[in-house]
């Protein structure tokens, strides 16, 4: 089991994460850069060793109120924990990362990217320039299929 001080210099090895002292002289960890709501990956941290980590991916029954106790967890686990969190909390209500984008082809070797750029995507030329926008991903797929594209 790690100690508090362990556990603090683990979380504050994170540099996306910024510290919160509250209450009772604990420490919650908040991602700002979570493309949802939920900013808060550790919850809790207190001077007995115990926190909670945020794990809204999972079904609700697994968690305490969206988030797992690491009071016995080692650093390897730690970790594989605070990397899903900052992961699942870079996805938009939509499932998808900022900036992700997918490569279609033609027969004739024609590329177009399709970029989520939250809450659109758009179609892209090679060079960067849009040639279209839609509201959603199968929108903007069923175009690429009209258009003869497949992806890889």
């Amino acid at each position: 089991m790690l100690s508090f001080e362990e556990k603090k210099a683990l979380f504050d090895e994170y540099k996306e994460l910024t510290a919160v002292p509250v209450s009772l002289n604990r420490t919650n960890y908040h991602f700002e850069s979570s493309a949802v709501d939920k900013t808060t990956v550790v919850r809790y941290l207190h001077q007995n060793g115990n926190a909670l980590i945020y794990a809204g991916y999972l079904p609700k029954e697994e968690t305490i109120k969206g988030y797992i106790s690491v009071l016995d967890a080692d650093e390897k686990n730690i970790r594989r924990l605070l990397d899903k969190a900052i992961i699942f909390l870079k996805k938009t209500e939509d499932g998808y990362e900022e900036g992700y984008s997918e490569l279609w082809f033609d027969q004739n070797g024609d590329v177009l990217r399709l970029v989520y750029d939250n809450p659109m995507w758009s179609v892209n030329l090679p060079d960067g320039k849009m040639e279209a926008i839609f509201k959603t991903k199968e929108a903007a797929e069923g175009y690429l299929l009209d258009e003869a594209f497949f992806r890889n």
